[in-house]
């Protein structure tokens, strides 16, 4: 199914795809009192209607939409020196759902608020509830999902309890049949906006159970669409996995995520065919036309080669659009329809390609230029500034693709002006951008990629973390602004003369890249965490100390190394080698095979290792030795950070026996302190015995972990009052106790780890058994319990002493896998998440006894005074020393150990 940038599917899912809004009050595009459903019991009695009340509701059911603000703003303001405040609220009620029409949600909120606490003051409470759910609904429409499902039934919400002044506690407690199914739906339609499929689904359920009960067919109609979609989403979820598994080299996670797509997409088809065939019997065209829209996105996945019924369901759309009244819904699905006559009739690119990003060769191109012009005169005759903004925006990508530029610009620069919400300025921004590079303006293409990256901050909460769909079209939506401005930055040093210009191009340059860092990390972990940024550089902690960031363009690699001067100001050089994407994957990868190979006897490993060193160190060999570097911070870009770089070979010896190695996450998320390693204490936990794991694609099994127990006993040993528990007393109760009653500067957690697609598929294996009942089966299984990032995450949040933060963690026995550029990501993530200054974990599974040896000597090396890099460093050089011309001597035994953080 195609990927739609961030605001065609938010607008698409808020204005087209949310399932009970337009069932509370605009089932049909009119404001009439006597219209059935929320509006007739939330609204005031309106007899005695003022003028301007009673022209308000005229022109609103004519279309004209600010016309009808207008006029209730003065009816508003006439009342304000009257006591009919029940009038007032009519009028409130009124404008909320008008701003909504045009887009102005903020000021909607603000009517709705005043109109709820009117109804708590009149202590009458269906009415609250009521609002309560709109005023949620609204808040999802802006993306904050979590906030309108805390509304709705409150933040730790179960199908059985929400908190007593929900809108559904509020709804149940009185009875209120309509109002419970609404508030039901609506949250079912947040939780699926959330990516909370499952949780989505049995809301959704919920509602309809009631619906039926007291058969409204409105909300029949309306909730299964909610199941259409949420299937939808659940079905290109698993397809994103499936993807991600072939990738890595999973084929039986592949082959299990493809089937689920299969029988998701089955369920979606399945009720928007039954949704369609019940909006048709109600002559309800609203969700008719919701109902083909979908149906066109899964028979074009499920029928690409049969071409007919998709054409048909969208010829039955086209015509249904024409048939609606002009508002902003409309205009939206005008621009939906332009898109999917695009996609279905394209000549050669895949089904999953996304027209408002990637251009199409499509045989429709006419028709959705004449659409789109349609949805601009739409929203201009509504007053609807964002709309209009959004619909020129879209046209001038047309033409963008069409290679007509000034028309393009044109259209895109109308569309900045226009636009207020963030989310359309970064889309603009960028495109603009895009428009300014192909007509050789590079300075005024910069400050357009600038403009866009500005206001991707502005929204990365709900972009990237509340938007859980949007973790897997990062790469596509968010990505290439980052680094399509970075290629521009970096060619432009190129084309400089004085070291000072070089020098000041290079320092916009770095905080860039930090962005796409943090960007990306927020993106993997998914949740609202906090990540703590600083604003020291790495290379100005020490003199000795130089970093070296790596950034993936399409034909070239770029490495950048930063170090400090004599005056303690950073300065940075850049070397380009001509290597296209694809061909740095493939690299890397075969390096990454070669060196988890131990039982490699000829060292093939050597010349894939020099060829990297020669991409990472040589071109800078006389700067480092100039300036006496010795310690190596790398902050390294995609499936570079699956290698040790350790393991980088000059010809004669290892990258580790000439300088001490770190990874950063980025330059602000690094924050070198020194500890005191005479203080250090080990809270150990190991898992000795076999185990398996319930995950989406099926049970995992892992094999038992022989050497465990001796690698606790020797952390013990050599570390006073530090603990170590093992298998059945690994649980995450007694991790959670031990860390309230103690304060363990260091956790080590000796046991399998699995780093996934995102933050839910990242989890650590403990001891404890659990037994489920899969698809309430008679068959019982037992399987060991995950413990995820997130679970991590609140365990240790929860119990650590403010301003204490853990001095690091420490992972054995996990392993990333080959072709991941986001298991990766998972490494550092955890560390984060835990609060941990510092982590150190495995890329790949390492021989039991070897990490044994390993990990006990690295912390006597720390405890002895040196830094955490030095103590690893030492302990790999001792390592190769010890096994001078013997198997052992092989990367694959000591190199995957790699320090993540602070250093010192």
């Amino acid at each position: 199914m195609q990927r739609l940038p961030y605001r065609i599917r938010r607008v698409w899912a808020v204005l087209f795809l949310t399932t009970l809004t337009f069932c509370l009050w605009l089932a049909h595009p009119s404001l009439t009192i006597g219209h059935k459903g929320i509006l007739e019991i939330a609204t005031a009695q309106l007899s005695g209607l003022t003028q301007p009340l009673q022209q308000g509701l005229e022109l609103y059911q004519a279309g004209d939409i600010q016309g009808a603000i207008k006029s209730w703003q003065a009816a508003l303001l006439n009342q304000q020196r009257t006591s009919n405040y029940s009038q007032k609220i009519s009028v409130r009620t009124y404008l909320a759902r008008a701003y909504q029409q045009v887009g102005q949600i903020p000021e909607a909120i603000a009517q709705l608020k005043e109109v709820i606490a009117y109804y708590r003051q009149k202590n009458e409470p269906i009415k609250v509830g009521r609002m309560l759910t709109e005023e949620a609904q609204l808040y999802s429409s802006l993306g904050q999902h979590r906030r309108a499902i805390t509304i709705l039934c409150g933040e730790k919400q179960s199908n059985a309890t929400c908190i007593p002044d929900s809108a559904i506690e509020i709804a149940r407690h009185h009875s209120d049949d309509l109002g419970e199914i609404a508030a039901w739906g609506s949250l079912g339609n947040a939780h699926r906006l959330q990516g909370e499929y499952e949780q989505a689904i049995s809301n959704f359920e919920r509602s309809d159970e009631i619906a039926k009960r007291v058969d409204n067919q409105t909300y029949i109609i309306s909730n299964l669409n909610g199941l259409a979609n949420t299937y939808a989403s659940l079905a290109k979820s698993n397809q994103h996995r499936a993807k991600f598994a072939s990738e890595v080299g999973d084929k039986k996670a592949a082959k299990k995520y493809q089937q689920y797509t299969v029988a998701n997409d089955n369920e979606a088809v399945h009720h928007f065919e039954q949704s369609l065939n019940l909006a048709r019997s109600q002559n309800d065209k609203v969700n008719e036309l919701r109902s083909l829209l979908g149906l066109v996105k899964l028979y074009h996945h499920q029928h690409s080669q049969d071409k007919a019924i998709v054409n048909n369901t969208l010829q039955q759309a086209l015509i249904l659009v024409e048939q609606l009244p002009d508002s902003r819904d409309k205009a939206y699905a005008v621009i939906q329809l332009a898109n999917l006559l695009q996609i279905v009739n394209q000549k050669s690119e895949s089904i999953g390609t996304d027209p408002a990003i990637q251009c199409l060769k499509s045989e429709s191109l006419s028709k959705a230029v004449e659409l789109l012009n349609k949805a601009v005169a739409i929203t201009q005759k509504i007053q609807d500034r964002e709309g209009e903004s959004f619909s020129k925006g879209r046209l001038g990508h047309i033409y963008e693709c069409g290679q007509d530029y000034q028309q393009a610009l044109n259209l895109t620069q109308q569309a900045l002006i226009g636009t207020v919400a963030n989310e359309n300025l970064y889309l603009w921004a960028w495109q603009a951008g895009r428009l300014s590079k192909a007509t050789g303006r590079v300075k005024e293409a910069i400050t357009f990629y600038e403009k866009s990256i500005d206001s991707l901050k502005s929204i990365r909460s709900d972009l990237i973390i509340q938007q859980r769909d949007l973790q897997f079209d990062f790469r596509d939506n968010v990505e290439p602004v980052y680094r399509e401005l970075l290629e521009l930055r970096l060619e432009q040093t190129n084309n400089l003369v004085q070291t000072s210009d070089i020098q000041h191009n290079l320092e916009s340059v770095l905080p860039i890249i930090d962005e796409l860092r943090l960007a990306e990390l927020q993106n993997y972990l998914g949740n609202n965490c906090d990540l703590a940024l600083i604003q020291k550089p790495a290379p100005l902690v020490g003199k000795n100390t130089a970093v070296l960031s790596s950034i993936i363009l399409k034909e070239h690699l770029a490495i950048i190394l930063t170090l400090a001067d004599k005056e303690q100001k950073i300065k940075s050089k850049v070397f380009w080698i001509p290597v296209k994407n694809q061909e740095v994957r493939d690299i890397i990868n075969d390096l990454r095979i070669k060196l988890e190979k131990r039982s490699d006897l000829e060292n093939t490993y050597q010349a894939r290792a020099k060829q990297v060193y020669d991409w990472f160190i040589r071109p800078f060999v006389s700067d480092l030795e100039k300036e006496k570097i010795e310690t190596l911070v790398f902050i390294q870009d995609g499936i570079l950070r699956s290698i040790p770089i350790a393991a980088l070979f000059d010809g004669k010896q290892f990258l580790i026996e000439k300088y001490v190695i770190a990874f950063a996450p980025a330059f602000t998320l690094t924050n070198p302190l020194q500890s005191n390693p005479k203080k250090l204490q080990v809270l150990a936990f190991g898992l000795t015995q076999p185990a398996t794991v319930e995950t989406d694609a099926g049970s995992k099994f892992f094999e038992p972990l022989t050497q465990v127990q001796s690698e606790l006993k020797a952390i013990t040993t050599s570390l006073p009052k530090s603990k170590g528990l093992l298998d059945q007393d690994f649980t995450r109760e007694r991790l959670e106790k031990e860390l309230k009653e103690n304060t363990y500067p260091i956790i080590h957690l000796a046991t399998h780890g699995k780093f996934g697609i995102d933050d839910r598929e990242t989890f650590l294996v403990t001891g404890k058994k659990v037994t489920t009942n899969p698809q309430k089966s008679v068959t019982t299984e037992t399987y060991n319990e995950k413990l995820t990032l997130n679970d991590l995450y609140e365990l240790i949040n929860s119990t650590r002493i403010k301003n204490q933060p853990i001095e690091l963690l420490t992972l054995t026995a996990c392993e990333t896998a080959v072709g991941s550029d986001r298991e990766t990501l998972g490494l550092a993530g955890i560390a984060i998440q835990a609060g941990s200054q510092s982590a150190i974990a495995s890329l790949w599974k390492v021989d039991d006894a070897a990490t044994a040896q390993l990990i006990a000597k690295f912390y006597q090396n720390w405890h002895s005074g040196m830094s955490k890099a030095k103590a690893l460093q030492t302990v790999q050089i001792a390592w190769l020393q010890a096994h001078q011309k013997q198997l052992e001597s092989h990367p694959g035994y000591w190199a995957p150990f790699i320090l993540i953080g602070n250093w010192l």
